[in-house]
């Protein structure tokens, strides 16, 4: 299942419902970071989200999470 996973713009946090992203937010949102395929690997979206700090939230935008919830769950998925 595929899946694009974001920065919020305005910082802050969102909960998410059911593992999802709530109703009421859009693409403009956020900033994307990263993109796990269909295949189950994970890549990096932008050069520069890798220096984030690894605390710092992440949002699924278009499918469910997949246990991914910060920059240091992508960075331990990219070097899987």
């Amino acid at each position: 299942m595929s899946t694009s996973f974001g920065i919020l713009k305005s910082g802050g946090e969102i909960i998410l419902e059911n593992d999802c992203l709530p109703n009421g937010y859009s693409d403009e949102d956020f900033e994307i970071v990263a993109f796990r395929g269909n295949s189950g690997n994970i890549w990096w979206k932008s050069n520069l989200a890798k220096f984030l700090p690894s605390s710092m939230k992440v949002y699924p935008l278009d499918n469910s999470a997949q246990g991914v919830y910060t920059i240091g769950d992508i960075i331990k998925e990219v070097e899987i």
